[in-house]
């Protein structure tokens, strides 16, 4: 990992907190080749609908109209995607999103991995699938985990 991921992983996580979902909030970051922005996103509801308290606190009807970050980033892009790296907060796409992020034509996904984080539980089997999907895809999946990025280390895992 660079010092470019860890900054950008930083940026995943601050576009995060943009999110209005008051239990889960994720930020996406799409970057180019030469470390420039191309989009960014974070989970929400489609623009000019109302995302008033109480769609946001029932999760059956939020699920219905919510946005994952990953396919906000790349709906919100203003260009091809081929040969982009994504970087998740606060952790690996789930496999609808994977299927996004493979179509569009990224190449590379890195993505904060707290293994204790209640998000990473309650997703895991499907992160798990997503990962399988990119694999098989040819994306080159990198994760780090807190402890990572604390010491500087520059090594990936794979948790399938």
């Amino acid at each position: 990992m660079t010092k470019w991921d860890i900054r950008f992983l930083e940026l995943a996580s601050l576009v995060s907190s943009w999110s209005k979902d008051p239990s889960t909030q994720t930020g996406a970051v799409i970057v180019r080749s030469d470390k420039t922005v191309a989009s960014m996103g974070f989970n929400g509801f489609p623009r000019q609908i109302e995302d008033t308290p109480e769609l946001l606190n029932n999760r059956e009807e939020k699920y219905k109209r919510v946005i994952h970050c990953e396919l906000n980033a790349i709906i919100n892009a203003r260009e091809q995607l081929n040969g982009y790296t994504l970087y998740n907060w606060p952790g690996q796409s789930c496999s609808r999103c994977a299927v996004h992020v493979i179509q569009a034509g990224i190449i590379r996904v890195v993505s904060y991995w707290d293994k204790d984080s209640s998000f990473i539980q309650r997703w895991f089997e499907d992160m798990k699938l997503a990962e399988f999907l990119y694999v098989e895809a040819g994306v080159k999946v990198i994760y780090f985990t807190p402890e990572d990025i604390s010491l500087g280390l520059t090594e990936s895992h794979s948790f399938v």
